[in-house]
């Protein structure tokens, strides 16, 4: 059996018995615990945090029970001011938080999990002490230190052959060549280079959870095929019935997400979504003729408990940090102005094909004699479909009434964007010109709980249709998604003139997440910026059995 099999039936065994919850559903299972690295623990604002994650099993081999982990930073108050929601792969996923001028300088906490570590009692996040510095803050704390706080770098915490560098000086903007030793065992790492300051750092406040075999009580399960959504319906009326209603979820867009599910007993239900895009608009409504007697929740995403964590790190900010802090502030202004200079890359899905695809046949309009209305557009270019009323309301059925299944009298699923639309008179005065395509499947669909009479997929120029859409029968409302992989930028002076006359006041030469060695020698060139002074070299990682390994080196630019 595949791995995705066994994960897939390791997640049918849990659904056996969720929304099923009692004291009697205590089990022995394995756990896993997360590791995050962070390109700094003290950082300003107008700065940007980086992140590795890191998801082990009891033998710190890399977990595949979850494919979601939650990111938050968390103020001194137990505040969260940011949660983030990070893509697994084999275990391992990455990040970053843009500091925003918002934040108070003070101690901070940057705390991870899964959904499935949450079913621990004890242990079921990781937690790392950082600091941020608000240089616009009108009154900072700063602590009179006469102690010497300059960097102190730590030895190589392995037996590897360090790493090489063609020279130890630089110029500024000069190419930097990194070897990496072919010695280095296979496994995943991330290379972190960066100005040495004398802000204290605490490379070792991080607390990593213990994965341990615990008795679990199962509320939560794990996100092993992608991101679980929840939620419940309510009744207005007196005696409805909760059972088995369909429920329906769009993520409209150009590459949109449209799933469907069915209410338990208690009218719980539950979401699986195994596709990624970066839109958080989600759509939520009951594909039932009595739609309108229902209210809809979801449930919120999971969090730990908060409460018995503790803040015991006091960052000492002396007056002699105040020259480094200005420069430093001054950079990181200058880098945001040219930022569109310097844009980060959005690596796009993959797998942008829908569910119904290649069952579908496709009209693109723009080859076909255009029509005023959407009815006639139908009527005279899509020959699959014709307009019959049902419920009272104009809806779209398949012309051959062979495929209109007599047990089911329902009109054809359409589709806008992405969005259900239950009520075709939202697209009757709709102005045709917006449509690029209409998809047609012309024959019954299953589809998760539900057969629909056939499918009709409408896509608009602008991919735009539900920011227009009113139903007061659907849910709008926001999900934490997670955030797009990315390219991070770096400059190549080499080939590009456009850079020239650009300032680089980088203090952050280069992250580069989730780097996989196969014992052979890798060469990593990247750029010196403007600024001279030290700057450290750091990859870390995890091996493929297991093993923490911390290289280091540093450079001069002059």
């Amino acid at each position: 059996m595949g791995k995705l099999n066994i994960k897939l039936a390791f997640l049918l065994l849990l659904v056996n018995f969720t929304f099923k919850s009692s004291a009697q559903n205590n089990t022995i299972l394995s756990t896993e615990s997360l590791l995050v690295k962070t390109n700094t623990s003290v950082i300003l604002t107008g700065e940007t945090l980086y992140f590795q994650l890191y998801c082990l099993n009891k033998t710190n081999v890399f977990s595949d029970i979850s494919e979601i982990a939650y990111v938050e930073i968390i103020n001194d108050k137990k505040e969260s001011v940011f949660k983030n929601k990070t893509s697994l792969k084999n275990g391992i996923g990455s990040g970053d938080y843009f500091i925003p001028t918002i934040l108070k300088t003070g101690n901070y906490k940057l705390i991870a999990y899964t959904s499935w570590m949450l079913n621990n009692s004890q242990n079921n996040f990781f937690e790392k002490d950082f600091t941020i510095i608000n240089p616009f803050q009108e009154h900072i704390n700063m602590i009179i230190d006469s102690t010497s706080s300059e960097v102190n770098v730590s030895k190589n915490e392995t037996g590897y052959t360090l790493l090489f560098l063609d020279k130890e000086k630089y110029s500024k903007r000069e190419k930097v060549s990194l070897v990496i030793p072919k010695t280095l065992d296979r496994g995943n790492y991330f290379l972190n280079i960066r100005k040495i300051g004398l802000l204290p750092t605490d490379t070792n406040s991080e607390t990593s959870n213990t994965a341990i075999n615990l008795i679990q009580e199962i509320k939560i399960l794990p996100e092993t095929r992608g991101e679980i959504i929840t939620g419940y319906i309510t009744a207005k009326v007196a005696n409805s019935n909760l059972d088995s209603k369909v429920v329906t979820l769009s993520i409209p867009g150009k590459n949109f997400i449209f799933k469907t599910t069915k209410t338990d007993s208690n009218g719980k239900f539950l979401f699986l979504i195994d596709k990624q895009t970066s839109t958080s608009d989600c759509y939520v409504q009951l594909s039932e003729l009595d739609k309108e007697n229902y209210a809809i929740v979801l449930d919120k995403t999971p969090s730990p408990d908060l409460s018995n964590l503790v803040f015991t790190k006091t960052t000492s900010i002396s007056a002699k940090h105040l020259k480094e802090i200005q420069e430093r502030s001054l950079a990181t202004q200058v880098e945001n102005v040219y930022f569109s200079q310097k844009k980060d890359s959005l690596i796009e899905t993959t797998n942008p094909d829908f569910f119904f695809q290649p069952t579908e046949k496709k009209y693109n309009l723009d080859d076909f004699q255009r029509f005023r209305t959407f009815k006639e557009t139908i009527i005279e270019i899509v020959i699959e479909l014709n307009f019959k009323d049902y419920n009272q309301v104009p809806s779209l059925y398949l012309r051959d009434s062979r495929y209109n299944i007599i047990q089911s009298p329902e009109p054809c699923l359409v589709l806008v964007d992405g969005l259900q639309i239950q009520d075709i008179n939202a697209l009757l005065n709709y102005n045709t010109y917006q449509i690029e395509s209409i998809s047609v499947v012309d024959r019954p669909y299953c589809y998760g709980p539900k057969i629909f009479n056939g499918i009709v997929s409408i896509v608009t120029k602008n991919k735009d249709f539900a920011t227009i859409y009113t139903d007061k029968n659907v849910l709008k409302t926001s999900i934490l998604r997670p955030e797009p992989a990315k390219v991070y930028f770096e400059p190549k002076y080499e080939t590009s003139s456009n850079l020239t006359r650009i300032p680089d006041y980088r203090h952050q030469l280069l992250w580069k997440p989730n780097i996989v060695f196969k014992n052979n020698d890798m060469t990593i060139p990247f750029y010196t910026s403007d600024i001279s002074g030290d700057y450290q070299i750091s990859l870390e990682g995890i091996t493929e059995t297991g093993k923490y390994v911390h290289l280091y080196k540093t450079f001069k630019t002059e």
